[in-house]
C-alpha cells in the first residue's frame, strides 16, 4: 500500500531540507532515519550565499540569520604573510550575499520544527535495508525497533525488538550519508584517486573582538588550515595533519598549532569546547541515481571540510531534486529528461570542485589555487566570483 509519494532516507540537514522543499512544492513526503534523533555534539556548519537563497525560498532565512553568525570576508595567508582577501558581499548572489556559520543542531532544529508545523512525518530509527525499482514505483524495505509517527523522540526499546515492513513510494531521495544504504542498493560506487586527508577540528572559546566576521585560510607546503568564527567568543580552527593521533587534540595542542601555522592570530584560546580527528576522502558517486532513486549530500560525495562544500552542494541538490520530482509528478516538466540533466550538472560541478586545474595569479601559484578551491564558501557561479577576486580561474 502506497504511503508517500516520496521517501527521503536520512534525517540530517540535507534530508530534512529535501523533505521541506518537497512539501512546499506540493509533494507528499515521509522521512526516515536509521538513528534515534539526539543533539549532535556541537558540530558547526557553514552555509553559502546560494544556500541561504534556497532557505529564503521556503521562508526559513529569518530564523537562520537570527541564530547564525555572519561571515563577510575570507583572508588567504601563506604562513605569516597575508596575501589575498575575498569580500564575500562583492558580487555574490541572493538576499544574503555572505556566509553564515551556526551549530548543525540549530539548523536541524529549525528544519524539524518547520516539518512538524507542516505535519510531515519523520520516522526515527527506521533503516532502509532494500530498494526495488518496479513499474513506476519503488518498493522500500525498512527495519525499525518501534513503529513511530510524528516528530517526537522516545527512549529506545529493548535490544532485539526489531520489526520489518515494506512500503512503496513514487520516488526516493537518498540523503543517508557517506555509508548510504540507498547508494549501495543501486550498486553505485564512490570514486576518486586521492588518498583521504586527515583533519583535526577544534572549537574553542576566546575573545574574538575584531576577528568575528572574517574567515582565514593558511597555505603551507604540506597542509591547509582554516579559521571560521562562530560568534564573538566562539571559533573553529581546522588543521590538516599528516597522521592520526592516539588522543583527540587538547587545548595545549591547539595553541601550539596556532603558534606554528598562524602566528598572526592574536586571540588566545582559553577553553577547548571539543576537538576531534577525522578522515575526509575526496570521492564522488559514479552516478547520482537511477530511475526513481536519487542521491544528495554525503550519500553522493565527500570532500575537505574547510569550505563546507559537501553540505552546501547537498542542500542545493535536495532543492533541485524536489523541483524535478514535483514537476514530473504533476505533469509540468518542460524538459525532456530532467533527471539526466540533473546528473550531468552535478557531475560537471564536482569535476570542477575536485579535479579541474586552476590558473593562478601573481600572488598564488596554480597549485595553491587548486588547493584553495575546496576552502572557498561557494560553488557554481559564486565560486567563479570569489576565485576572480583572488585572481584565480579554472583552466
Amino acid at each position: 500500500m502506497k504511503t508517500a509519494e516520496t521517501l527521503v532516507a536520512g534525517g540530517g540537514p540535507v534530508g530534512l531540507f529535501a523533505a521541506l522543499c518537497l512539501h512546499e512544492r506540493g509533494v507528499q513526503v515521509r522521512v526516515t532515519d536509521a538513528q534515534w534523533r539526539r543533539p549532535v555534539r556541537g558540530y558547526a556548519c557553514g552555509l553559502h550565499a546560494a544556500t541561504l537563497a534556497a532557505f529564503n525560498e521556503v521562508g526559513l532565512l529569518p530564523q537562520l540569520l537570527q541564530v547564525g553568525h555572519r561571515i563577510e570576508r575570507m583572508a588567504i595567508h601563506r604562513a605569516a604573510e597575508r596575501i589575498e582577501t575575498a569580500a564575500l558581499e562583492d558580487g555574490l548572489r541572493g538576499p544574503s550575499p555572505h556566509a553564515l556559520t551556526l551549530r548543525q543542531s540549530d539548523l536541524e532544529d529549525i528544519l524539524v520544527d518547520a516539518l512538524k508545523r507542516r505535519h510531515v512525518s519523520i520516522s526515527w530509527c527506521h533503516e532502509v535495508t532494500q530498494l526495488t525499482l518496479g513499474d513506476g514505483i519503488v518498493s522500500i524495505t525498512e527495519q525499525h525497533r518501534r513503529r513511530r509517527t510524528g516528530i517526537e523522540s522516545v527512549p529506545p526499546p529493548e535490544r532485539g525488538a526489531v520489526q520489518s515492513d515494506t512500503r512503496q513510494a513514487d520516488y526516493v531521495i537518498g540523503a543517508d550519508g557517506y555509508h548510504s544504504a540507498c547508494r549501495r542498493a543501486l550498486g553505485i560506487e564512490l570514486v576518486g584517486s586521492r588518498p583521504p586527508e586527515v583533519f583535526a577540528v577544534c572549537e574553542f572559546l576566546a575573545d574574538l573582538s575584531g576577528w568575528e566576521h572574517e574567515a582565514h585560510v593558511v597555505l603551507a607546503e604540506d597542509s591547509l588550515s582554516a579559521f571560521w568564527p562562530l560568534g564573538p567568543e566562539l571559533g573553529r580552527w581546522t588543521f590538516q595533519v599528516q597522521d592520526h593521533f592516539d588522543e583527540a587534540p587538547s587545548l595545549a595542542t591547539l595553541r601550539d598549532w596556532i603558534r606554528e601555522r598562524a602566528p598572526w592570530f592574536e586571540p588566545v584560546p582559553r577553553q577547548l569546547c571539543w576537538g576531534a580527528l577525522a578522515d575526509f576522502p575526496q570521492r564522488v558517486a559514479r552516478r547520482f541515481g537511477s530511475g526513481r532513486i536519487w542521491l544528495a549530500g554525503d550519500a553522493a560525495h565527500s570532500t575537505s571540510p574547510l569550505g563546507f562544500q559537501s553540505l552546501n552542494r547537498g542542500l542545493c541538490e535536495a532543492s533541485q531534486l524536489a523541483t524535478i520530482i514535483a514537476d514530473t509528478g504533476h505533469g509540468e516538466s518542460r524538459r525532456g529528461r530532467p533527471f539526466e540533466l540533473f546528473e550531468l550538472e552535478q557531475q560537471a560541478e564536482w569535476k570542477r570542485l575536485i579535479e579541474t586545474p586552476v590558473i593562478g595569479s601573481a600572488s598564488l601559484s596554480n597549485a595553491e589555487g587548486a588547493r584553495l578551491v575546496p576552502c572557498l564558501p561557494a560553488s557554481g557561479s559564486d565560486l567563479d566570483t570569489l576565485m576572480a577576486q583572488l585572481g584565480l580561474r579554472f583552466s
